[in-house]
């Protein structure tokens, strides 16, 4: 995706929406012409948007989907299992196709969405609302996607309910029922890694649910909602907030397809994390600091990344405008009271900080789809190549260590840097604190003891208030690429009937090479200046 250099800012968000508006006068039919046409626009690709989600709730629902959980208990309406043993059917593989195809609509709707609010666009925000909810409607029908991690949030649920600490023990300790079998055998055996706050939660929403797996689960994904309408309130609040365009951050964030289809569709309580932790930011960008430092420590007691949000707070909104010896004071007091409000929440939910320990057992995943393992595991060939007999342990422990150290040392940089002249504190807050916590964020991620495709929606729900250029193109390449991650077996892809395999894989291909051309073309048809992504 290309993008043209961005336009000057105005001096307020305001005026820049306003500057947009097609005013009366000789050229006031022209422009409603154009916004006749990118109303009709959107339409479309609102349409596109919600097809795309249609079939992938209509592929998950195949028979032997490898998109979800198996099991008549995983969710209301369910797809039949293949049984062991027997050759996987053509209805299989049109169900992975139909998914494919859903998701490279959603994929093509995206890219032409965030290209529809190019700067001067003046698109209203409440369209997107609109496309928002058409795409993401048909996903709240389809069973969790690409991940059974909700079923662990349920289990831990189920623990909490009955008294027993999933601090101290796995889900395994349930000893069996659908609670249990749902799990990923991977976390059975797994202390929880949330915080306190979650876990209490997860009890009451299990309790709500009369102990039923299936309305556990519902409860859990209209969490996930609630938490993705913060994240569609707070980034075009932060995007005003720092001057930037509101209606290209909701795109670039909200209608991420990584977002709708992971996290609301799987359900992860990151989608909570993440609404709490921007509408936190929010109340700090407009001179609340303190309550949303509370907002981040709530963050904070779902999954403890949100914590490196306090850092910016105190540094660069609660400390703007002062000299270096204020900002740190602030900092210090920022993470200090977000400590505080953390652990009243924990004394008031009744549940220890264990988990901070149990924080540590995420990382017992190794995988080579980490980069910082995948590093270690690669030295430790070479050593075994070289005479050494031990474990690669070791050197996937040192590995992750450096990457954790390189992170924290680029995120101490990007604290600290000035944003070129220091602004007044009249003045209005620069988009400077949000692109170093988006780089921040995605520095530990990339650089962290453990990585799932989901984890980079944390940093991209902030790189979007700010993506332009090459950043707009590497949220939209490895939002892509994090969407396919959940592959299936490779001999799902292959194993069909030979019809069947060759008219589903050229239907795919021919739908993104069709839409590869016409945006090529489109792009060499277009004006000489005008913006695109």
């Amino acid at each position: 995706m290309e993008t043209s250099q961005p336009e000057p800012t105005p001096s307020h968000p305001r005026t820049a929406t306003l500057s947009r508006r097609p005013r009366g006068g000789p050229g006031a039919g022209p422009a409603r012409g154009v916004a006749r046409g990118e109303g009709v626009r959107l339409l479309l690709l609102g349409a596109a948007g919600a097809a795309g989600s249609c079939c992938v709730l209509l592929g998950v629902l195949r028979p032997g989907s490898p998109f979800v959980a198996p099991g008549a208990s995983s969710w209301f309406w369910t797809s039949p299992a293949v049984p062991a043993g027997r050759p996987e059917s053509t209805s299989q593989f049109l169900g992975i196709m139909l998914v494919y195809l859903g998701l490279a609509l959603l994929l093509g709707a995206w890219f032409e969405t965030i290209r529809a609010t190019r700067a001067g666009s003046g698109m209203p925000l409440r369209q997107l609302l609109v496309v928002m909810v058409a795409w993401a409607a048909p996903l709240l029908l389809a069973p969790p996607l690409f991940s059974r991690d909700v079923y662990s949030y349920a289990a831990q649920g189920q623990m909490v309910s009955r008294g027993l600490k999933p601090y101290l023990h796995g889900p395994s300790v349930l000893g069996g029922g659908p609670f249990l079998t749902l799990v990923d055998p991977l976390w059975r055996h797994a202390t929880a890694p949330y915080g306190p706050a979650w876990e209490r939660l997860s009890g009451w929403v299990v309790q709500l649910s009369g102990h039923r797996v299936v309305w556990a689960v519902a409860g859990f994904r209209a969490v996930a909602v609630i938490g993705l309408a913060l994240v569609a309130w707070g980034v075009p609040a932060l995007a005003r907030a720092v001057g930037r365009d509101d209606t290209r951050a909701f795109a670039v964030a909200v209608l991420n397809p990584l977002v709708l289809l992971v996290l609301l569709g799987g359900a992860h309580n990151d989608a909570l994390m993440l609404g709490l932790l921007v509408l936190g930011c929010v109340l700090a960008a407009r001179r609340h600091p303190l309550v949303g430092l509370a907002c981040c420590a709530l963050a904070a007691e779902v999954k403890a990344p949100a914590l490196l949000a306090t850092l910016f707070i105190g540094w660069a909104w609660w400390g703007q405008g002062q000299d270096r010896k204020r900002k740190l004071a602030k900092t210090l007091v920022a993470v200090g009271f977000t400590l505080a409000v953390m652990a009243a929440i924990g004394a008031a939910v009744d549940l220890s900080w264990r988990w901070v320990g149990a924080l540590l057992g995420a990382g017992t995943v190794v995988s080579w789809l980490d980069p910082v393992t995948a590093i270690g595991l690669a030295l430790a060939h070479l050593a075994h190549a070289a005479g050494y007999h031990g474990g690669p342990g070791a050197f996937v422990r040192g590995s992750r260590a450096i990457g954790l150290a390189i992170a924290a040392a680029v995120s101490l940089r990007l604290l600290i840097r000035p944003p070129g002249p220091e602004p007044k504190p009249q003045s209005e807050p620069e988009p400077e604190p949000v692109r170093a916590l988006g780089w921040s964020i995605f520095a530990f991620v990339l650089l962290g003891p453990v990585i799932w495709p989901w984890y980079y929606a944390w940093a991209f729900v902030f790189l979007a208030v700010v993506a332009q250029g090459w950043t707009l193109r590497l949220v939209a390449a490895l939002s892509t690429i994090a969407c396919f991650a959940t592959m299936p077996t490779p001999r799902l892809l292959v194993s069909a009937p030979a019809p069947a395999l060759v008219t589903g894989w050229l239907l795919l291909a021919a739908l993104v090479i069709a839409y590869a051309v016409t945006v090529s073309r489109s792009r060499r048809t277009s004006t000489p200046g005008a913006a695109a992504t």
